[in-house]
């Protein structure tokens, strides 16, 4: 499931279609999701530029609650018991570490990454008794995802853990500000880089 639906305030545009390396931000995660999940959603309160994409769009029953009322709007419509939260401006992610992270929620509410920086709740996997935990937080006006994380049972999937198959790290980044974006094309070009180094190297 992603999700599409923020303001972008800082950015002060969709960052859905901002382009990086060519491509949008959301194409290069729904390269990966798609062929990762058997079903992808996108949740979004406007239908009308997502439809090109030919993926079910699903409405946030939870307008102002932000990134948690997508999350769990996406995990009580989802037809699987597992969902993948992501969202549309994390142009790295990482198919290894995604189904690593599904094989580590088995048995548990969710299986989130901690990084350098802290937990990602929006680069992880839930369950579906999320749902109903995100929907009584909302109702009780607590919007914050880490909150209502506090009641899961959540697996954190350490740094170390996480460097064996994303050395970098490169697949928690996501690009909320203008200078991300920047930094993202830099890491885009140091990628090609190296690919065409390697490339190079096995002619």
């Amino acid at each position: 499931m992603v999700l599409v639906g923020g303001r972008s305030r800082r950015i002060g545009r969709p960052k859905a279609f901002l382009d990086l390396g060519g491509r949008m931000l959301i194409e290069r995660v729904l390269d990966v999701v798609t062929d990762l999940f058997p079903e992808t959603l996108l949740v979004t309160p406007d239908f009308a530029p997502f439809e090109r994409f030919g993926l079910p769009l699903v409405a946030d029953r939870h307008p102002g609650a932000g990134a948690l009322g997508g999350a769990c709007t996406g995990i009580a419509a989802a037809a699987h018991p597992q969902v993948l939260v992501v969202a549309c401006d994390m142009p790295f992610l990482n198919p290894a570490l995604l189904a690593h992270l599904a094989a580590r929620a088995r048995g548990h509410d969710a299986a989130i990454p901690r990084g350098p920086d802290g937990l990602h709740p929006l680069h992880a996997v839930y369950g579906r008794r999320c749902a109903e935990v995100f929907g009584r937080a909302i109702a009780a006006g607590s919007f914050k995802f880490m909150d209502a994380i506090a009641g899961l049972d959540v697996v954190e999937v350490g740094e170390e853990e996480l460097r064996r198959l994303d050395p970098a790290l490169h697949s928690l980044f996501n690009a909320n500000r203008p200078e991300d974006l920047e930094r993202a094309r830099a890491m885009d070009a140091e990628s090609a880089g190296a690919r065409e180094r390697r490339a190079g190297e096995q002619d």
